[in-house]
């Protein structure tokens, strides 16, 4: 009889907090059966256990997308100092305002107050920042809602003027909803900027959950005001379980629907900020869970095996796939379905935008033509043309909005909130919040530690005990 396998044997050391009191204390991730789990032991507070994959065997696959930061190498930038292992920003956040026209009961930011950032305040830390970056693919502007920013337009154009690739407008669509002047002001600068707009769900429960209030008709409105003005858009999906997990591949075969959708985003439900709900770290929604959601819900459209981690990050932090569109908008095909991810993980990596994934795309196979790598690699770009659509693209070249139309996002990115907090994926995190000094901080570092005032209070403590 052979010898029963042993299910407890991986796990990793590293530094997380007690979710009492935000201590920075030692913690491991370990495997136990088919799930990942964080443990952290306080000296006063106790253990604190957190679920982190319910798929322990594709939580583990993920980890094969990048590289081990202490080997001296990594998917960092061309500008980057690859002996440190320290990516680049890729996604960085501008809060412009504290204020918000909503009040839900999941905000991270907790959201609430009057001041608005002055502009050259906005400008102040954006000097700053690329100062130590030379160029950033993607900007959000964010808040609290920006765009009830008395001067949002004027800091829209600022962050334009900059080298970034595109700007995203983080929103919850009610001014675009109600302003033609807003919508108008969008169109005309649709080429660089992106809405990122929190769509998540079409249930009356899931609205007044997730929203504090009924949402539908306005969330509606904006989502026809935004495709009328030709606004590339991202739905950004809260998922939470129980409420509206059931609805991801709903909300997967809307944004198929809408020919101006360049992706969706799911984020599963964390406590941090303003979270008003019971939550239960030893049973939430985790990563595998969205990924597992995807392929029941979507009827084979998605696979879980579709999903490669963004290897210039930590791989806990984002699962993604592009893919192209049938011309109809009725079909998608991942173009990871029909590659070897693993020998083409630079494609991927600052890689948050499509743009940049076809850009490395073609500098890659330049690159292996030159060193006489080039059969696999063509064999590969050949199977993409025949199989994954993308001779379909071709004619469109020079056409951006066309284009745009036929290529499609589908990421899963789970944040950190007390419970799970490792400390070693906020220093390899590449979406970060622009503090007050120009600093680019990890996003799961400020929410946690940075925005309420028990966390001010205790990150003094926290960097005594370090």
């Amino acid at each position: 009889m052979p010898a029963k396998l042993d299910k407890t044997l991986w796990q990793e050391n590293t530094e997380g907090l007690c979710p009492t009191c935000l201590l920075k204390i030692p913690a491991r991730l370990y495997r136990d059966n088919d799930q990942i789990w964080l443990e952290t032991v306080c000296p006063q507070h106790g253990i604190n256990r957190a679920l982190l994959a319910s798929d322990a065997e594709q939580y583990l696959r993920l980890r094969h997308f990048t590289a081990p930061r202490l080997s001296g190498s990594c998917y960092c930038g061309p500008e980057e100092n690859s002996s440190s292992c320290t990516p680049p920003v890729c996604v960085l956040l501008l809060e412009i305002t504290n204020a918000c026209n909503l009040r839900c009961p999941t905000c991270y930011a907790d959201a609430s107050g009057h001041d608005f950032m002055p502009i050259e305040e906005a400008k102040r830390r954006l000097d700053a920042f690329f100062l130590q970056q030379s160029k950033l693919d993607v900007l959000m502007l964010s808040g609290g809602e920006p765009t009830i920013h008395p001067r949002f337009i004027e800091i829209l154009d600022l962050a334009l003027s900059y080298p970034i690739e595109q700007v995203l407008i983080n929103t919850n669509g009610l001014r675009i909803a109600q302003s033609d002047s807003l919508c108008e002001a969008l169109h005309i600068r649709k080429k660089r900027i992106e809405l990122y707009f929190s769509f998540s769900g079409f249930r009356l429960e899931t609205h007044l959950h997730l929203y504090g209030k009924d949402l539908r008709v306005e969330k509606e409105r904006a989502m026809q005001r935004a495709m009328e003005a030709k606004i590339f858009t991202n739905l950004v999906v809260t998922l939470e379980r129980g409420m509206n997990d059931d609805e991801a591949g709903e909300l997967l075969r809307y944004a198929f629907s809408k020919d101006h959708i360049a992706g969706i985003i799911l984020q599963p439900a964390m406590s941090s900020g303003r979270y008003e709900h019971s939550y239960q770290p030893e049973t939430r929604l985790t990563l595998t869970d969205t990924l597992h959601l995807l392929e029941e819900q979507s009827e084979g459209i998605l696979r879980v095996s579709d999903f490669a981690a963004l290897p210039c990050s930590h791989p806990d932090c984002c699962a993604l796939t592009y893919g192209v569109l049938r011309a109809d908008r009725s079909g998608f095909v991942p173009l990871t379905r029909h590659l070897d991810i693993g020998r083409y993980l630079e494609l991927f990596a600052d890689r948050i935008s499509f743009a940049g994934l076809m850009g490395a795309a073609l500098k890659r196979v330049w690159n292996d033509m030159t060193h006489m790598r080039g059969r696999q690699t063509l064999s590969d770009m050949a199977s993409l043309f025949a199989e994954a659509g993308v001779r379909d693209l071709i004619p469109l070249i020079g056409k951006p909005e066309e284009a745009g139309k036929r290529l499609f996002r589908v990421v899963v990115k789970p944040f950190m909130d007390a419970h799970t907090f490792d400390w070693q994926r906020a220093e390899q995190c590449c979406t970060k919040i622009l503090d007050e000094n120009g600093k680019s901080v990890s996003f799961c570092e400020y929410n946690v530690l940075h925005r309420s005032r028990k966390s001010r209070a205790n990150l003094q403590q926290l960097r005594v005990l370090s």
